[in-house]
């Protein structure tokens, strides 16, 4: 197989290095070894073959094409793997070698599959016309709609890299209405955290700066600026269960959390606009059920695929179930919360994107007590400058 051209130059600069990292192999085995993630995916596409068997898909941010692959076991007419990186050229290597008669690997797709090397946002009827006919897929002429799109186009938290973006931009140009979306919504889901180790180790980031004499050298001046750097920076990583306050642990040794504990904000990929998903303002509110400190706040997604049978379908990043490789978030406060049983902690949490593929993620979170007064944290947060650390599970 020939190796994938570095071609990536052609976007921006600011889009470069991205584009560079999901150009590697190495980075889409990983995502494809993420077993949570890829059987989730296939299990939606096979059993809603009502979207899928005779209609033709897009595949937004294709990356390998897996899920364009699926959608042809479920029986998709064709499917076009739109896809920004150089990893397109090892797609259409994948599409050249099914064409070697019966035998040869992934015959089932030939004809089937239309690889777009494009951003998404560049690409018109015309650019589909011609991926097709390059790749020998049938195609009726004029305007283009998809039946169905598919993407994992989701960041850590979702929302990191603001490739949801491009989902929705799909949406409103090529899907035909009525069409179907996998998945059709993301829950960003938030609970209070306890966790003094990493606390502990965060604060000694900027504790670090408080010498006097280094090497001869004053460093104090730096000690408030890397606080702040340290605790606005959000802490990627697997936790345990335990650390989310109002977990418990079940007889047979696992995991719950009462829904007093957690709160939750549905970005349905259906109907949200796209200014909706630039900016937007989390209500949250926990129920304190213990004495406590609360370090800071705890953070996963889950994905909606709509029903498998009579029940709904999904995927979890949460702690209390088996890890995917987006991990959990940490978000803490430079000052830790005590908190007493029978108290309320409520606030917001407002995502406004950034110019770094990301979110700032400012805080607003409150205590109110009998008296009248208040205990009050705040804090900023910056997506994109993620530091990672793995607690065992």
């Amino acid at each position: 197989m020939a190796l994938a051209k570095r071609d990536d130059e052609k976007y921006g600069q600011e889009d470069q290095a991205y584009f560079s990292y999901y150009a590697m192999l190495t980075h889409q085995a990983q995502m494809l070894q993420d077993g949570v993630r890829t059987t989730a995916y296939q299990t939606a596409i096979l059993s809603h073959p009502d979207a899928f068997a005779d209609k033709i898909v897009m595949d937004v941010g294709a990356g390998n094409g897996i899920l364009s692959m699926f959608s042809l076991q479920a029986g998709a007419r064709a499917a076009f793997a739109v896809e920004a990186s150089a990893m397109a050229h090892c797609l259409r290597n994948m599409v050249q070698s099914s064409k070697g008669g019966p035998q040869a690997p992934n015959s089932w797709a030939n004809g089937r599959l239309a690889v777009v090397h494009s951003l998404m946002e560049q690409v018109t009827d015309d650019t589909l016309h011609e991926a097709a006919k390059a790749d020998g897929v049938s195609l009726p002429t004029g305007e283009v709609k998809v039946d169905t799109l598919v993407s994992e186009c989701l960041g850590v938290l979702l929302v990191h890299e603001r490739m949801c973006e491009t989902f929705l931009a799909a949406r409103d140009r090529f899907l035909r209405p009525g069409g179907s979306m996998f998945p059709h919504a993301g829950t960003l889901v938030f609970g209070l955290l306890q966790d003094p180790k990493l606390w502990g180790e965060v604060r000694a980031r900027g504790e670090w700066w408080n010498a006097e004499n280094f090497y001869g050298v004053n460093l104090t001046p730096f000690k408030e600026m890397a606080y702040k750097e340290a605790f606005a920076s959000p802490v990627v990583g697997c936790f345990t269960p335990s650390s989310v306050i109002g977990s418990t642990v079940t007889p047979t040794g696992s995991y719950t959390c009462d829904d007093h504990a957690l709160c939750t904000y549905q970005v349905d990929f259906e109907r949200i606009t796209m200014d909706e998903l630039r900016d937007f303002v989390v209500p949250v509110s926990w129920d304190v059920d213990q004495a406590v400190v609360a370090h800071g706040l705890g953070a996963w997604f889950d994905l909606s695929f709509g029903k498998v049978g009579d029940a709904s379908f999904g995927m979890t990043t949460s702690p209390f179930a088996p890890a995917t490789h987006w991990a959990q978030v940490r978000l803490l406060f430079d000052e830790p919360l005590a908190l007493n049983r029978g108290q309320r902690v409520v606030g917001t949490l407002h995502f406004a994107v950034n110019d770094h593929r990301s979110y700032d993620i400012d805080a607003d979170i409150r205590v109110p007590f009998g008296d009248n007064t208040v205990a009050r944290r705040t804090a900023h947060w910056k997506l994109d400058r993620q530091t990672y650390s793995w607690d065992a599970m």
